[in-house]
C-alpha cells in the first residue's frame, strides 16, 4: 500500500484571540483551549480533525513582567515603562488523530503550517483589521499511540502542536484568526 500525505485545512484557529489592555487588568481565569470533539476515525489513513479551535484570551498573568528585579540601576529605570513578556505560548497535544497500520506508528510525523486570513504565512490577522497580524510559531508535539485494534493490527494515534505567539507586534484588539493545515506523513 502506498502512503500519501494527507493535508486538512481547518480554519479561524484563533478565532477569539483578543489583544487589548484590558485583558492586563481583567481577570481570565480559564487559559486551556476549547474545542469541539473529534470523531474517532474508522478508515485506515483518515485523519480526523476538529472543525474550530478557540483559544481563550490572554489572561493578565501571561503577560507578567519580563524582568522580576527589586533594585534600579539610575534613575532612568523608575520612569520606564514595565518590560512585559510578550511570548504567548499554548499546547494543543491531540488536535488530530488517524488510524495507521501498527508497524507505521514509530515512523510519523506531523508537520503544521498556519496562515493568516490576508495570505500572511506563519501569522493570524486580526478580522476586522486584515493588515493587523501576529506572528506565530507551530512547534509539532510527539505524536502518540493511545489505543490498538488487534482484529485489525491497527493503532489510533493522535498529536497536536504548542502555539507560540508573539504579541509584541499587536496594534488592535479584536479576533485573530488563521488557517491551519495539518500534514500528516512517514519517515
Amino acid at each position: 500500500m502506498s502512503w500519501h500525505k494527507f493535508k486538512i485545512h481547518k480554519g479561524y484557529l484563533l478565532k477569539y484571540l483578543g489583544f487589548s489592555t484590558a485583558i492586563v487588568v481583567g481577570l481570565q481565569t480559564q487559559t486551556s483551549a476549547q474545542f469541539i470533539s473529534i470523531a474517532e476515525p474508522v478508515e485506515i489513513y483518515q485523519l480526523a480533525t476538529p472543525q474550530r479551535l478557540t483559544v481563550p484570551p490572554i489572561a493578565h498573568s501571561e503577560l507578567s513582567l519580563a524582568i522580576k528585579s527589586e533594585s534600579v540601576r539610575d534613575s532612568s529605570d523608575l520612569t520606564a515603562p514595565p518590560q512585559l513578556n510578550t511570548e504567548i505560548v499554548r499546547e494543543f497535544p491531540g488536535i488530530w488523530q488517524m488510524r495507521v497500520p501498527v508497524e507505521q506508528v514509530d515512523s510519523l510525523y506531523a508537520i503544521y503550517e498556519l496562515k493568516a486570513e490576508n495570505g500572511r504565512t506563519s501569522a493570524v490577522s486580526n478580522e476586522q483589521r486584515a493588515d493587523a497580524a501576529v506572528a506565530v510559531v507551530l512547534e509539532p508535539l510527539p505524536i502518540i499511540e493511545i489505543s490498538r485494534d488487534l482484529n485489525s493490527n491497527t493503532a489510533l494515534v493522535q498529536g497536536g502542536f504548542r502555539l507560540k505567539m508573539d504579541i509584541s507586534s499587536a496594534n488592535f484588539a479584536g479576533d485573530y484568526a488563521g488557517e491551519l493545515t495539518v500534514i500528516v506523513d512517514r519517515r
